[in-house]
């Protein structure tokens, strides 16, 4: 597994750590969707691998709340523009009471990712800052400006201005007065840490950096920064601080110039797509899918197995379509074999840091759950009836469960995947049946007037239908095979359709002798 290769490369890069630090971060922008959540998960499992590997690990999650609120988000009321320029720590949430536009955003993403099973020591960049925990880094950066300048200014396409070297500063202020960022800085005082700045606000004001805490580094400096603060050996980042030249380039060569730090081992994550969920995720448009919504749909375990099983520069689709109904059958087969101990290595590996054990094979068939509920016009207590004749316990709390996400499937994105039967009988397709056809037809409604307890038996009854010709085995597949075409065409207009015992169970009978009758 791929969080074991990134282990290895981090313990031979750093053998005489102490304590490994993994470091990944969110900012509360806004809802966080489902692609940010590979910034926390990429860590998270390289974490795992790492204590697996006997190595004592701290994981942590910068809490970027001390960032300019930068524009206003489309699931956000439009006068939160007036907010722009403010940390996000300061801003009232657009939701609740008594919380800040950060808290709200933060504690909805936490819960979150607990639910999933993560657990991380958060870092709150806010309290960092205004603690004055960084302060003498801040210097630092203030007194090597100039290096700064030269070093961002090389990975520049266009040369810099006259002056632009002179006026340069690696911090923003916050103002004292509209409390809103700024950049203009009038004045530094390198001996006392004076810094003196006007706001657009027109407000001018001197603070220090020892004692007055309301500013913050620019973000190719702030990030470095923290890799040494917190000795980071392994954080990811996405391909847009990732590219040649970009964020990441930048804070490497201020780490080890300026910081005197040796930057983390790094690795970019690509970003996922969404198959059947609707348009790109954008967080600035409020067009976003968050955890909180896969977990309506899917199983918290089968979530860290899509972003376990893909190397976090592989692109993968998160599906929202029919392609549910196969990631189910999928997972729920793969935990059968780790169960029963036939797994190869690899994916005993990518299930092993997702969680999950024997416990799950207690879910029912999410298939047939997705299936059978339209069918019987989401009758839960007829669909109970039908799934406990199939063995079910529907009476525990995995059925409910599974029959909630499954629920939630069908209603919002499963509309393509339902069952409707013909409204009327399909007299066209049954006329171009010959006499033996036609005759397992009627075989067929005799039938549906025996009682079944369960699918296997009628299962059993349907298969026998065609035995009478007395075919080799192989023609008889080929024969049984036909037959079910032909009830599928009959009731459903279709070649193939739902498990067909369990589908013949769940239909009303007079439906089907309806359809069937001829």
């Amino acid at each position: 597994m791929w969080a074991y290769e990134f282990a290895d490369r981090i313990i031979k890069e750093r053998p005489n750590e102490e304590v490994y630090t993994v470091a990944s971060g969110v900012s509360p922008s806004g809802f966080v969707h489902i692609g940010n959540f590979r910034e926390i998960v990429t860590p998270y499992f390289v974490a795992k691998a790492l204590a697996a590997r006997g190595k004592k690990v701290r994981f942590i999650l910068s809490i970027d709340e001390f960032d300019r609120f930068r524009k206003v988000p489309g699931n956000i009321p439009a006068e939160y523009s007036k907010y722009i320029g403010m940390p996000y720590v300061d801003i009232p949430s657009p939701f609740s009471e008594n919380e800040s536009y950060a808290e709200y955003f933060e504690k909805r993403f936490l819960s979150e990712i607990k639910t999933v099973g993560i657990d991380v020591e958060c870092i709150y960049q806010a309290k960092e800052y205004r603690s004055g925990r960084y302060a003498d880094k801040v210097k630092l950066a203030m007194d090597k400006r100039g290096e700064i300048f030269d070093i961002i200014d090389s990975f520049r396409t266009q040369d810099a201005e006259e002056g632009e070297r002179d006026k340069y500063y690696p911090i923003s202020i916050y103002c004292d007065k509209c409390k809103k960022e700024t950049k203009e800085i009038v004045a530094y005082d390198e001996k006392t840490g004076d810094v003196t700045y006007k706001c657009g606000c027109g407000h001018e004001a001197t603070i220090n950096l020892f004692k007055n805490f309301n500013y913050k580094l620019q973000w190719k400096v702030d990030w470095p920064m923290r890799w040494q603060a917190e000795n980071v050996v392994f954080e990811s980042g996405g391909m847009d601080h990732s590219t040649a030249n970009g964020s990441k380039d930048v804070a490497t060569r201020i780490s080890k110039e300026i910081f005197g730090f040796e930057p983390p081992v790094y690795e970019p994550y690509n970003f996922i797509g969404i198959k059947g969920g609707g348009a790109k995720m954008s967080s600035s448009t409020g067009n976003v899918l968050t955890l909180t919504d896969l977990l309506k749909i899917y199983d918290k375990h089968m979530i860290l197995w899509f972003y376990a099983k893909y190397k976090p520069m592989q692109n993968f689709n998160l599906a929202f379509d029919n392609d549910v109904i196969r990631y189910y059958s999928e997972f729920d087969r793969y935990v059968k074999m780790m169960v029963e101990g036939r797994i190869d290595q690899g994916n005993k590996e990518i299930l092993e840091f997702t969680g999950v054990s024997a416990d799950y094979l207690n879910y029912p068939n999410f298939s047939y759950l997705a299936t059978f509920l339209p069918i019987v016009n989401f009758n839960e207590a007829m669909l109970g009836e039908l799934m406990a004749r199939e063995n079910t316990d529907i009476h525990s709390t995995y059925y409910a469960e599974r029959l909630a996400k499954a629920k939630y499937w069908v209603e919002n994105y499963g509309k393509e995947y339902q069952v409707n039967l013909l409204s009327e009988k399909n007299t066209e397709f049954y006329s171009t049946l010959n006499e033996d056809e036609k005759l397992w037809v009627a075989k067929t409604v005799e039938l549906l007037s025996n009682n079944y307890s369960n699918s296997d038996e009628m299962m059993t009854e349907l298969y026998g239908v065609v035995k009478y010709l007395n075919l080799e085995p192989q023609d008889l597949k080929k024969v049984q095979k036909r037959f079910f075409e032909i009830l599928y065409n009959l009731l459903l207009g279709e070649k193939q359709g739902p498990k067909l015992g369990i589908f013949l169970l769940a239909v009303d009978n007079k439906k089907l002798l309806s359809l069937l009758n001829f």
